[in-house]
């Protein structure tokens, strides 16, 4: 029971110790990552090395899956070119076990303080990140520790001796490996397991090496599980993902013995590095064989499993708890939801004023109907934010999210002031049953116009971070204002004027003046965020 519980409680901690070390790296790293996945996608040579720089940063493919699945939902990426990211990630994966193969498990301890103290006592953000990947490394090498301590009675134990010569079938040991990482959702712990039997002579190279092809392939199991539910790019990379590693391992199986020889080869009489190299040769190998392939395999996944086209795409809300893993591509997805949302708005503004003058009951009732979608829509982003509130965030990232709820909310009450406000007022026109003047629509269309035009500025301001546009859309309010006043003036002369429907109409235009003004004021709120 002492040997179980040693190599369970080393596991644990090895396990904690990856979390710990590859939260810490994103968080020291992460804020660039995007920008540099980005840069580096134009062809699928640059995809593999992007991938595999980004991960070996990081330690943790699952994020580099994550910013490359919200490139492809958000439209700046394609799909094809996600795959030779996921062939750099698998190679990126492997600097763990070429870590941990070295043997460095005595300063384990020395890590765990060093990183605590780090921690606890600087005050500056960075030496904190430094000490949590210390003091997550340090677990990582501590849980070898007591892997390695459980497991030396097993040396003289019969029946896992006997285990252990039957790995010499590759296809045990591959499905021994699938199986494992599937349980533990880990292929680093795997590799690292294997690493410490390894080191106390407890395996054969060629049941190691076939040990880690499963565990590539059991890595994948996560992939897969996670995907269930989400996004379809997400599912396409999670299929993409099993295939690349599906179709290594049938290519290996026949060549276990051959890539043992050659880590032998490589570092003689180093058993742990030879099965940290066979996982690097590995991921090499089928990344330079299968890069190639990357156009047929994503036209096979577009074929088998077809993602949105860009038309149910518009209507489909992107924003998914998946995305959540990285805060700054789901801030990313929120300004495209955003532009989705301004676009709706901005249709209903641009039909509005023309229905209200001249529109019939039935055309009044179909804009009052769209405000509904915009509704939804708003909802939807409103719940995302607080959901994204929730989670790590910095002052730089709050502040993106506090103006994303702002212009969420402006752009539905600028909806709202057509929707209700004006229907209403229309309304009124058509129970009174009068007729606006041509005089009348011109003037309203001029003011109506400068309105919307400052609203479509201001968003613009915002989508291009453009200070300068904002300040010059603030520095326009006297002109409107004076155009306001104009009109104003018109209304009350014209109050003399003999109409039986006379006070109606005043009524009906002095209400379409003070919807415009508001529609107005909205926009200008847009444009002052740019200048807090």
């Amino acid at each position: 029971m002492i040997l179980i519980y040693t190599v369970i409680g080393g596991l644990a901690l090895f396990l904690f110790g990856m979390d710990v070390m590859t939260k810490a790296l994103k968080d020291s790293a992460g804020k660039r990552l995007k920008y540099f996945l980005h840069q580096m996608t134009s062809t699928r040579w640059k995809g593999l090395m992007a991938g595999l720089s980004i991960t070996a940063v990081i330690q943790s493919s699952s994020v580099t899956t994550v910013l490359a699945v919200g490139f492809v939902s958000a439209g700046v990426m394609t799909f094809k070119s996600t795959l030779g990211v996921i062939l750099g990630a698998d190679i990126g994966t492997t600097i763990t076990a070429q870590i941990i193969a070295f043997k460095v498990t005595k300063i384990a301890l020395l890590l765990v303080v060093l990183g605590y103290l780090f921690t606890v006592i600087s005050g500056h953000k960075k030496n904190k990140e430094l000490g949590k990947i210390l003091f997550g490394l340090g677990l990582i090498f501590l849980g070898m520790n007591f892997m390695s301590e459980g497991m030396q009675p097993l040396k003289t134990y019969p029946p896992f001796i006997e285990i252990m010569h039957g790995l010499n079938n590759p296809l045990l040991g591959i499905l021994i490996g699938t199986v494992f990482t599937a349980i533990i959702q880990s292929s680093s712990a795997t590799t690292g397991v294997v690493i410490v039997l390894a080191s106390q002579n407890l395996i054969a190279s060629q049941g190691g090496i076939a040990i880690v092809i499963g565990a590539n392939i059991g890595t994948c199991v996560t992939a897969f599980l996670s995907a269930i539910g989400k996004p379809r790019t997400a599912v396409q990379v999670a299929i993409a993902h099993i295939l690349f590693k599906i179709i290594g391992a049938l290519l290996w199986v026949w060549f276990i013995s051959q890539l043992a020889f050659i880590t032998e080869q490589i570092t003689p009489n180093n058993l742990p590095r030879q099965i940290a190299n066979a996982h690097t040769i590995f991921n090499v190998v089928n990344a330079a064989l299968m890069i190639g392939f990357t156009g047929p395999i994503a036209l096979l996944i577009n074929k088998v499993f077809p993602a949105q086209t860009n038309e149910e795409n518009d209507e489909i809300i992107l924003l998914d708890q998946y995305y959540l893993q990285h805060t700054s591509m789901a801030i990313d997805l929120v300004d495209k939801e955003l532009n989705k949302l301004f676009d709706k708005t901005n249709i209903v503004l641009k039909t509005a004023l023309s229905v209200a003058l001249t529109g019939t009951s039935f055309d009044l009732e179909k804009l009052r109907i769209s405000d509904q979608i915009i509704d939804f829509q708003q909802k939807q982003i409103l719940s995302y934010l607080q959901q994204l509130q929730q989670q790590e965030i910095d002052h730089k990232e709050s502040g993106r999210i506090k103006n994303q709820m702002e212009i969420t909310n402006i752009l539905e009450a600028a909806a709202d002031l057509i929707t209700t406000d004006m229907v209403e007022a229309a309304e009124h026109r058509i129970e009174y049953q009068f007729n606006v003047s041509d005089d009348t629509k011109e003037r309203f269309e001029d003011i109506y116009k400068q309105s919307i035009q400052t609203l479509q500025d201001a968003f613009q301001a915002y989508q291009t971070n453009n200070v300068e546009m904002a300040k010059d859309i603030i520095s326009q309010k006297k002109a409107f204002k004076n155009n306001m006043i104009a009109i104003k003036e018109r209304l009350v002369n014209r109050l003399s004027l003999k109409d039986t429907n006379r006070i109606a109409i005043i009524r009906f235009e002095t209400e379409l003046i003070e919807l415009i003004n508001r529609l107005y004021a909205l926009a200008r709120r847009i444009a002052r965020l740019q200048m807090d």
